[in-house]
């Protein structure tokens, strides 16, 4: 290589750069204007950091029982109360929020690998492969989520892994539908006629255009997703499906046991823990939504100055 070919070379890289940067630096200038999702994001970090940094946060046994301190209201020494054993609840909401982050990554990756993968497949070949696809979704679509998954975990051995995969795969069709729609408009396109003239195999076509210009779509609708995966797993560890004693929904089966006694503070940090963080992912997704669509972003806009308008 030449010294004036490495210096394109080097020019081309340079620009692919600070092109990246821009556009790195606008999605986070309209990302920071929403101050939910801003507010919701810092929130998130600091709930993994804290999971992942639990053992050096409280360090020894936090299910360790310590009589002496069952059931106390929140207090300087115990910020959150202690539960029925005199567990400090702060120690086991962290600790429990490690099952929860787990388990909605984990199922919320699976369902959108799946969901991706089967849209793909329908919007890309169609006919009988869409059909069937479709027709798969519509069968999990038409039955309740929760006693499906209730179903597969009692046939099945009830731990993590099972509700993860439980979860993740009857988490797929709505992200299946989604794909779906948007690989047929974009089969339409010129650019997808202009490849398959051109001699492009099917692998091509799916992972070189239709998965890249949907990337966008598919990370909202994923982030959406984890607010329902973290839902159904409290709603799974409350009724006793998962063997874990240090999960917020676990947390709130014990609690309503003792609710009678006016410990109040045993149910309401669990409840508020899991709402909180289902909020902020939430949050988080309508975030990206708006600064990965613009014409969102405008709206929200608009509708902002014509509220402004009318309060003056």
């Amino acid at each position: 290589m030449d010294y004036w070919t490495l210096g394109l070379h080097m020019t081309d890289t340079s620009s692919t750069s600070k092109s990246r940067l821009a556009k790195a630096s606008t999605f986070w200038r309209s990302y920071s204007k929403n101050k939910g999702a801003l507010f919701s994001l810092f929130f998130l970090i600091a709930l993994i950091l804290a999971a992942v940094l639990a053992n050096y946060l409280f360090p020894g046994d936090v299910e360790a029982p310590n009589i002496a301190r069952e059931m106390l209201p929140p207090s300087f020494s115990a910020i959150l109360g202690t539960d029925y054993l005199g567990r400090d609840q702060l120690a086991l909401i962290v600790f429990g929020a490690r099952t929860s982050l787990i388990v909605a990554f984990a199922a919320g990756g699976l369902l959108a690998v799946v969901g991706t993968m089967a849209g793909l497949m329908a919007g890309y070949y169609g006919g009988k492969m869409d059909g069937l696809i479709m027709r798969c979704a519509d069968v999990f679509l038409t039955i309740p989520v929760l006693p499906l998954i209730l179903v597969i975990v009692a046939l099945t051995t009830p731990n993590l892994v099972n509700v993860m995969f439980a979860i993740g795969l009857t988490g797929w069709p709505v992200m299946a539908r989604v794909v779906r729609s948007d690989s047929l408009a974009l089969m339409k396109r010129e650019f997808i006629e202009i490849e398959r003239v051109m001699g492009a195999n099917s692998r091509r076509i799916l992972f070189k255009h239709l998965l890249p210009n949907q990337l966008n779509s598919i990370l909202v609708y994923a982030s959406l997703s984890i607010p329902a995966v973290i839902l159904t797993e409290a709603a799974l560890e409350f009724l006793g499906l998962t063997p874990l004693s240090v999960s917020w929904g676990f947390m709130l089966n014990v609690a309503i046991s003792y609710w009678i006694r006016g410990t109040w503070w045993m149910s309401f940090f669990p409840g508020f823990a899991i709402f909180i963080t289902a909020l902020a992912f939430y949050f988080v997704s309508e975030g990206l939504k708006e600064a990965l669509n613009p014409k969102l972003k405008r709206r929200r806009e608009s509708l902002a100055a014509q509220i402004a308008e009318r309060k003056k």
